[in-house]
């Protein structure tokens, strides 16, 4: 290996020859060139310890010479030979950078002592810088292994996210990220948590992992993708999936760097280890706090989750939902029935709700016939979406039998949301059970209609066809139908054709006013042209709050609005039966028209849980999920 790297520049083949023959023989590696043009090029192909240069080059002129090389390479070392008469020159040249100048004739022994001296001071220089970068990266690794020491010091899963993220935008100096937590499988990720300024994308709420992402998720180091726009960091612990960390937005500069990989590498070893750690605290407290032989959690443990959860949903501004479930009938079963016979029953009604219930979500036994269920980030329309779900998993499946008898478990829910209903858990349970003692009088439950489809109740509440108010069998009629009217709530209404559009358009006028909750508002008609045109306020429910869907229609059109939306349903009882359904977090109403010969006769209501299963019927009837 050669003792060091020398570039001599001289045109005169008397000193090329002697640079050759002198640094050669003495183990150096030595490059000789005729000129500075030469020489610059040599040095834009390979690195030199040291540049000899002649002063009394032809084409350059003083320091001239010394002034194009340090344009070239302002950290180049160069050490110049110089004439007697050129003393001066060379004492400017000093003075802008040159390490050291040699008189004419070269004396080689003292030549040799020169350039020895330049490659040891170069070596020691290198060595303390070593040295020092050393020092400097061991004190960034041993703060960095102090930052994230404080990872293995938290228990709770909210707070562990929130920190691992803060931890990572502090070291790689990003301004935000997002942490999803993996699935038993690892093949999807669901999001828990996010920090700084990054956004989370509509389809970003659970994630797929195909065949094509398997490699960064098991490969468990950190990734740079989209130009190193991005820093994926997947955390797993022997080999299983623990969660993925997205890392954005780096602070002054346009990417992430491999360095920036190093760093979240070591941080990803903390990070996982506290992860598992908490992970396993959790499935241990939901194991040992269940309550016996039943799948439901003690309240003990519900009433500590749900405080925690509460908390989040106040600090980032998220929903959360509380839904009770109340074995009505218990009693009665209690009175005909073992009780193993009716635990059995019941874990048959636990096993199904747990189907439905996301893995976020927690169900704990109230009472022997209330469980409570919590779901965070839920808001009431997603509850009421839970409550559709759990009702069709359980409904008409399970009923107690022995050798004597037969009977139904029949089951009631209701929800409240925060923070729309209430600031804190004990809120939420009053509003839910004032709820679920007006869903046991109202008059969905009341008049047995939950058993119907949606015309059969419209045909249910209007009467035979045909028959009107002004009969002579009128008090006749009215006793049949006065089941389905309870004052100030539901009732039977006559009106002339010109009020129904009216009553549309004093809804659509109602939603549009500022600070009106979210809602959905189904009309069914037999020509949307027409109710277009008898909605002067179109422009300003686009603004709102509330979406309109038009069903039934003479034929199908396209309207380029984003509330309201014409679904063209191909069912003649469109054009004999209008309906109008609202409902929105605070309240609903609905009314059923059907023309006779003296205008329009009808049923409207505002009973809240008929509303909504109405609405909940119309979709199953129709599909009109896939279509919205």
């Amino acid at each position: 290996m050669a003792k060091g790297r020398i570039l001599a520049i001289d045109d005169k083949p008397f000193y090329q020859r002697f640079y050759k023959n002198l640094f050669a023989d003495d183990g150096y590696f030595i490059a000789v060139v005729d000129s500075v043009e030469a020489g610059l090029q040599a040095m834009n192909r390979e690195a030199f310890d040291l540049v000899i240069a002649d002063l009394a080059l032809g084409e350059l002129k003083g320091l001239e010479l010394v002034v194009a090389l340090q344009q070239f390479a302002p950290q180049q070392e160069i050490l110049i030979i110089t004439g007697h008469q050129d003393v001066t020159l060379a004492v400017q040249a000093l003075k802008i950078g040159v390490v050291d100048y040699l008189l004419k004739p070269i004396n080689p022994e003292e030549l040799l002592m020169q350039v020895d001296r330049i490659l040891l001071r170069q070596s020691v220089g290198r060595e303390h810088r070593q040295i020092l970068d050393e020092n400097i990266e061991y004190y960034f690794v041993m703060s960095r292994y102090d930052r994230c020491l404080d990872l293995l010091k938290v228990d709770d899963l909210d707070r562990l996210g929130d920190l691992i993220l803060d931890t990572m935008m502090e070291l790689l100096a990003a301004e935000g990220g997002i942490l999803w937590l993996a699935s038993p499988t690892g093949d999807e990720f669901t999001y828990r948590t996010r920090r700084g300024l990054t956004r989370l994308k509509d389809d970003e709420e659970t994630v797929s992992v195909g065949e094509s992402e398997q490699r960064l998720v098991r490969g468990g180091r950190a990734v740079l993708l989209q130009k190193g726009r991005y820093l994926y960091l997947p955390l797993q612990h022997e080999n299983r999936p623990l969660a993925m960390i997205r890392m954005e937005l780096p602070t002054g500069r346009a990417v992430f760097t491999p360095r920036d990989q190093k760093v979240a590498d070591l941080i990803s070893v903390f990070a996982a280890a506290s992860l598992r750690y908490v992970l396993q605290i959790r499935e241990l407290q939901r194991g040992s706090l269940r309550v016996e032989q039943k799948e439901a959690y003690n309240m003990a443990f519900f009433n500590d989750h749900a405080a925690k959860e509460l908390y989040k949903a106040r600090r980032y501004n998220r929903r959360l939902s509380f839904l009770q479930l109340t074995i009505d009938n218990f009693d009665e079963l209690k009175s005909k029935f073992l009780d193993r016979e009716i635990e059995a029953g019941q874990q048959r009604l636990l096993a199904a709700v747990n189907e439905i219930l996301r893995d976020a979500d927690i169900m704990a036994l109230y009472k022997d016939n209330i469980y409570h269920i919590l779901l965070p980030e839920t808001d009431y329309w997603g509850s009421l979406i839970t409550q559709k779900r759990l009702r069709k998993a359980i409904d008409g499946q399970l009923k107690l039998s022995n050798m004597h008898r037969d009977m139904p478990i029949e089951v009631y829910m209701r929800s409240a949301s925060f923070p729309v209903d209430g600031p804190s858990l004990e809120a939420l349970q009053r509003v839910t059970t004032a709820r679920l003692e007006r869903l046991k009088s109202g008059l969905f439950y009341r008049s047995r209609l939950q058993k119907m489809d949606f015309w059969t109740i419209i045909k249910t509440l209007l009467g035979p066809k045909g028959e009107t108010f002004v009969t002579a069998d009128q008090e006749k009629f009215r006793q049949t139908m006065a089941r389905y009217e309870a004052p100030g709530k539901s009732r039977y209404v006559t009106l002339p054709a010109s009020r129904l559009i009216e009553t549309l358009k004093a809804l659509c006028h109602e939603v549009t006013e500022p600070g009106r909750s979210h809602g959905v508002l189904f009309y069914g008609c037999a020509d949307f042209d027409e109710v277009r045109q008898g909605l002067p306020n179109l422009l300003e429910l686009e603004q709102s709050g509330t979406s309109l869907f038009l069903l039934g229609g003479s034929q199908r059109v396209s309207w380029d609005m984003q509330k309201v939306f014409p679904i063209f349903v191909d069912d003649d009882r469109f054009q004999k039966t209008t309906f109008l359904l609202y409902l929105n977090e605070d309240y609903a109403y609905a009314l059923f028209t059907e023309t006779t010969t003296d205008g329009l006769r009808g049923f409207h209501t505002s009973d809240f849980y008929f509303v909504e299963n109405m609405i909940a019927n119309l979709q199953n009837l129709y599909k009109l999920r896939l279509q919205i």
